[in-house]
């Protein structure tokens, strides 16, 4: 929505909503890729708008999966987890055109194995990203917005990540080395009258080939809230979330069957997060959230989330020239 016509209650909806996305690339705890998606789900600004977003998020994990089960069966790690930091700087270039530019850094991703004493650690810079969005339809007065979108996503090393001579797994690799593609639809709705806004989320991400002829599987994500107002400056938010991923191919190998098919990858993950959000002097807002998957269907047998939870920071600048103070006019 356009900033200027946006009351300050609304825009800070939408700047609580910033950080709503678990994991960008890959649901498994230790996912390669960006785990968070700062500003995807914030609509268009106002022309000349700035918005700054930082972001923190950890992730832990202690439980295998095949298929809707879990499975302690020849299992290899114990625990694995990561800490992660982002920034996103979104830009209205126009009152429906916005464009988004997003990168992070793993302070860690961590395998603890299971029967021998001995872990795995990936650090590093995640995949950037860099969006367009389109206001296809923006009415302030009926508080609607349908916007669209179109995401680049690019490595900043073709480079797997080499730790004392020895290349991690791909499991912690702060970076899938590897170009992509992102299509995103965002539906708002507000309800003035009983201080309620529902949003929804449909995205899509294609993952092109790296370097190893390995190619990460394409993810289908779905998303609702609600959010409502609960006393002066603080609003809450649950969001459910399904996302849908399909398998990894390794180009370079074939798997039992005698294809390129990664058994041990893809899945369908529904997940709950309860959100809360704090307007600070008007100006910062605070938003704080926990992943909870409820649940889980995994090809092969995976280790899967068992929480996470992020805080994000969020600001409106407003870049345009202020509008010159009218001289009242002198009467002789």
């Amino acid at each position: 929505m356009s900033g200027p016509t946006i009351k300050p209650a609304i825009s800070f909806l939408f700047g609580a909503a910033c950080l709503v996305l678990s994991f960008n690339c890959n649901a498994q705890c230790c996912s390669t890729g960006s785990p968070v998606g700062a500003s995807v789900y914030v609509g268009v600004l106002g022309r000349n708008y700035l918005r700054v977003i930082t972001y923190y998020r950890h992730s832990y994990s202690d439980t295998y999966y095949q298929e809707d089960h879990r499975s302690n069966e020849s299992v290899q790690l114990s625990s694995s987890s990561f800490n992660f930091a982002g920034m996103a700087l979104a830009y209205g270039i126009t009152r429906r055109l916005t464009v988004e530019l997003e990168a992070g850094y793993y302070f860690d991703k961590t395998q603890v194995f299971k029967h021998i004493d001995f872990q795995t650690h990936g650090y590093g810079l995640s995949n950037g990203t860099l969006t367009f969005k389109y206001g296809d339809y923006i009415n302030p007065v009926k508080q609607v917005e349908i916007t669209s979108g179109l995401g680049f996503r690019f490595p900043f090393t073709t480079n797997p990540q080499v730790v004392d001579g020895v290349q991690l797994n791909r499991d912690v690799q702060p970076s899938t080395n590897a170009f992509g593609i992102s299509e995103i639809i965002f539906f708002n709705k507000g309800f003035q009258q009983i201080t309620l806004r529902l949003f929804s989320i449909n995205r899509y991400d294609y993952n092109f080939q790296d370097k190893n002829r390995y190619k990460y599987g394409n993810i289908l994500l779905n998303s609702i809230f609600v959010s409502k107002k609960i006393v002066k400056y603080f609003f809450g938010i649950i969001q459910v979330r399904n996302e849908w991923k399909t398998n990894d191919q390794d180009m370079a190998n074939l798997n039992e069957n005698g294809g390129n098919k990664v058994i041990d990858s893809g899945y369908d993950l529904v997940t709950v997060s309860p959100q809360l959000s704090y307007s600070i002097a008007g100006k910062w807002n605070l938003t704080v959230l926990c992943d909870l998957p409820v649940y889980k269907y995994y090809n092969g047998k995976q280790m899967t989330p068992k929480y996470s939870f992020a805080i994000s920071m969020t600001r409106d600048f407003n870049l345009g020239s202020k509008s010159p103070r009218v001289q009242p006019v002198k009467i002789n």
